[in-house]
This record gives C-alpha cells, sequence and structure tokens, in this order.
C-alpha cells in the first residue's frame, strides 16, 4: 500500500512539473518572476485570492511546515478558553514514540514540565518534534486526538489535498499536503499575532526546568535573519523553514502591508551554487524574488470604502431634502495589481430595502448608521464578496408641516373619514328632507286653515 501511495505522489508530481505554469490571480504589469521550487503560491491572507500559483495542487511532502498547523491549533484553543499559553505542561512518556534518530529536537524528556508559550517556542523557532507532540497530547488529549483535529481542521480551512499523520512533519509515505492547503493553513496561522511573534523570534532563551538548564534556541528561518545578508528580506514575517530529502528545502512566510498580511509557500526547493561560490538554499532566494515581485506591482487597494457615497434613497417627510445618502458600513480591501481598473474588475449589486417590491416607502425620521439596504460584490472570476450592510451616512429630521400635511391626507383618505363623512351627508340629507317635508306639511296646514276661514265667513253671511 505504501508503494502505490509512494507511486501515485511521483506520477502526480511529474505530469504536474510537466504540465504546471506559473500564474498570476490578475494581469500585472510586470511579468511574475520564473520560481525555481517544486511548487508556490503567494495569497491574499483575508481574501484568499491566490496573487501566485505554481503546481499549487500537486500533492507534496511538507515537513515541518506541518508546524503551523500544531500551532494554530493550540492559539485556537487558546482563544476559546480552553487553555492558556502561561499554563505548565507535563511531558508524557508517549512524547518521542515516533521521533526518528535524526529529527530535530530539543531534549525535552518525559516528566519535563513547560509552559505552552515555550512549548511552541521550541516548535516553532526551534523546530522541536517532540514539543509538538506534547503539544498536541495537552490540546487534545491524545496526539492520535490531536491529528484527527488537525485533519479536520484542514477541512475546514478548505485543504483537500493534506492529509496529516503526525503533529511535526516527519517523513511519512501518508503525510502530505499541497501549496494551495499550506497557503490556507498559513493564512490562518498569521491572524494570531501571538503565533506572529513567535515565529518571528530570531534567538530565543528557554527558562531552566524542573529538569533541564536554560535553552537557547537560534531560528533557521534565514530570511528573517540579517547575518544572512544573501537571504535576509526586510518585510518577511515569520513563518517556518523546513528540510527534508524527501520535501527539499521549503519556507512558509509572510508579509504584512497596510495592516493585512500576504503569505507565501514555497515547496521542494534545492541548494544550487551561486557565482560567488556560495551554495544558497532557494527556498531563501525564491521567497524573496516573490516578495519583491508582489511589492513592485501590488498594493492594498480599496475595492469598497466606508467613505464612499454608494446610493442615494428617497426619503419622505424629510426636512430639507427628500434623499439620504448610504455608505457601506464595511470596507474591502484586496492585494490588487496597481493598473487594475477596480470598476471593469468588480461589479456591484445594490440592494435598497425600501425599493424592493411590496416595500413600504422610506419615512423620516432616519438615524445616521440605520441599515438601509445591501451591497455584494463581484469579481470577473466569479468571487462574490459581502453582503456589506449600507447605512444611512447622516440623521434626516422629519418635516412638521409635510407631517402635518400626509396627516391630513391620511384622514381624508382614511376609512374613518369617508365613514364620517358619508355619515355627514347622510344626516344633511335627511335633515334637508325633513325640513322640506315640514314647510311642506306646515304649507298644507296654512292652506287649509285659509280655506276653513273662508268657508265660515260664507255661512255667516
Amino acid at each position: 500500500m505504501k508503494k502505490i501511495i509512494r507511486s501515485v505522489l511521483t506520477i502526480l508530481l511529474a505530469a504536474s512539473l510537466m504540465l504546471g505554469t506559473a500564474s498570476p490571480c490578475l494581469a500585472v504589469d510586470e511579468d511574475p518572476p520564473v520560481i525555481d521550487a517544486r511548487a508556490a503560491v503567494m495569497m491574499d491572507a483575508a481574501s484568499g485570492n491566490v496573487l501566485y500559483s505554481l503546481n499549487a495542487d500537486t500533492p507534496l511532502y511538507v515537513a515541518g511546515l506541518t508546524v503551523m498547523m500544531t500551532a494554530l491549533l493550540a492559539a485556537e484553543a487558546v482563544e476559546r478558553g480552553d487553555i492558556a499559553y502561561g499554563d505548565m505542561v507535563t511531558a508524557s512518556g508517549a512524547s518521542h514514540n515516533d521521533i526518528t534518530s535524526d529529527a530535530s529536537i530539543q531534549n525535552i524528556v518525559p516528566g519535563e514540565q513547560m509552559s505552552l508559550k515555550d512549548l511552541l517556542c521550541c516548535a516553532l523557532v526551534g523546530g522541536a518534534s517532540e514539543a509538538c507532540n506534547i503539544i498536541g497530547e495537552y490540546v487534545s488529549g491524545s496526539t492520535s486526538r490531536f491529528i484527527s483535529d488537525m485533519n479536520r481542521r484542514a477541512l475546514e480551512l478548505g485543504c483537500e489535498g493534506t492529509s496529516f499523520v503526525n503533529t511535526h512533519g516527519l517523513p511519512n509515505e501518508n503525510h502530505f499536503s499541497t501549496a494551495y492547503d499550506m497557503a490556507l493553513i498559513a493564512a490562518a496561522f498569521v491572524q494570531h499575532e501571538e503565533l506572529i511573534e513567535l515565529a518571528n523570534t530570531i534567538t530565543a532563551e528557554i527558562p531552566a526546568t524542573n529538569v533541564s538548564g536554560a535553552r537557547k534556541l537560534t531560528n533557521g528561518n534565514y530570511i528573517l535573519r540579517q547575518d544572512y545578508t544573501r537571504y535576509y528580506y526586510s518585510y518577511a514575517c515569520g513563518i517556518k523553514s523546513t528540510y527534508t530529502d524527501d520535501a527539499g528545502y521549503c519556507l512558509a512566510s509572510s508579509m504584512k502591508t497596510d495592516g493585512s498580511y500576504v503569505v507565501s509557500i514555497v515547496l521542494g526547493c534545492k541548494v544550487m551554487e551561486a557565482d560567488n561560490g556560495f551554495y544558497d538554499i532557494q527556498s531563501f532566494i525564491q521567497t524573496r524574488r516573490l516578495f519583491q515581485w508582489f511589492n513592485s506591482c501590488y498594493s492594498l487597494r480599496d475595492v469598497v470604502s466606508t467613505i464612499e457615497p454608494v446610493a442615494e434613497v428617497p426619503v419622505r417627510l424629510a426636512e430639507g431634502t427628500d434623499t439620504v445618502v448610504c455608505c457601506a458600513s464595511e470596507g474591502l480591501k484586496l492585494f490588487l495589481p496597481n493598473d487594475l481598473d477596480i470598476s471593469k474588475e468588480y461589479t456591484r449589486h445594490i440592494r435598497i430595502f425600501s425599493q424592493q417590491e411590496g416595500a413600504e416607502e422610506l419615512t423620516a425620521p432616519i438615524s445616521r448608521g440605520q441599515v438601509l439596504g445591501e451591497l455584494t460584490v463581484r469579481a470577473e472570476d466569479g468571487s462574490v464578496y459581502g453582503p456589506f450592510p449600507l447605512i444611512a451616512n447622516t440623521d434626516v429630521a422629519v418635516s412638521r408641516v409635510e407631517l402635518m400635511r400626509q396627516r391630513l391626507d391620511d384622514l381624508v383618505h382614511g376609512k374613518t373619514f369617508r365613514i364620517i363623512f358619508i355619515t355627514a351627508i347622510v344626516i344633511i340629507a335627511l335633515y334637508i328632507v325633513y325640513v322640506i317635508s315640514y314647510r311642506v306639511r306646515r304649507s298644507k296646514e296654512r292652506r287649509a286653515r285659509r280655506r276653513e276661514s273662508r268657508e265660515s265667513a260664507s255661512s255667516r253671511r
């Protein structure tokens, strides 16, 4: 079975390398770099938009990049309140069960106690494989349950080409992922500032424990280190570098621009001889090339701005106006090519509640921030963003004159008024009939009396 899985991975890798091409998500004014790696992805962490892609869905060994998921699950458990970074964790006898003799470790022994934060530092900075097992056992109760949680969380993040069988990424035929999936995990990782702070650490000292003296750790992620000038990139943030014979040199990194992250994954890089006689680790070289290309071609741009008027909505009974302007309650910023025409690439769909069939007209008073509709944005590639609530950007007072006029109009056209009016007409008509009838009767009575008088006078004569 293992031979079959290895054969499938080999065939998929060979086919993807023959057919795979590097492609940016959108056209930019500078050609994307040709990246020397088995696979690579650059992604906008907030939106998930892929900015650069090379063999993104090819299953590959990812080695120590696995630690991103281990650390992520720990951070999410802290966020839920299940555990805390300051918790003292005791290494169990199972912490070294699957650790091979050539694995990267920090010699954390069974019975040794260390804070969760220090264990994470050992894993992210010191590459301690046994620390990953200790973390997993503490978070989920056992490493086997933790590995199940790793795979479950991967699926929740949208990772469809990932299989985890351990917490640290040591070689195993059934342990693999893709550049795209690793980018999704990295995008979740960078949302936790505590993890980014640890992953950015160049040197650290882990305090003495109940078993060991202080440990001094040095980060092997050379893109962060100024003492490695041929690799160093000042804007890089974390995340994890790794190497095994099967995986090659791999690097997960990120860069923060205007408060938002872009993440980069390169897998399966080699060591190549440079012109100056040095041997360059290409995972750092290629990542720096991606970052440089990104910085020259992309920027964080407003697709939806919270200060931009989106629509004017008619308002009845308003004081001094007959409309109110609405804006989006939250903005949409995306990393986009500098030369992209946003109005052509993104289509807006505006829905005003009061203008829908059967809805009542919008009537003053209106409060600033009142939700009047929603905005949905659709990109040419089919991506949909939103809906974003549309809110009134100002208060709109009711006009007393218009209100009185409306009330009078409502009164005149109301059912009660019609009943009263008809009743009054009927009463008036009946009164007129009564008056006419009364007058007719009196007239008859007067004529009768005059006739009687004349007859009486005639008889006396």
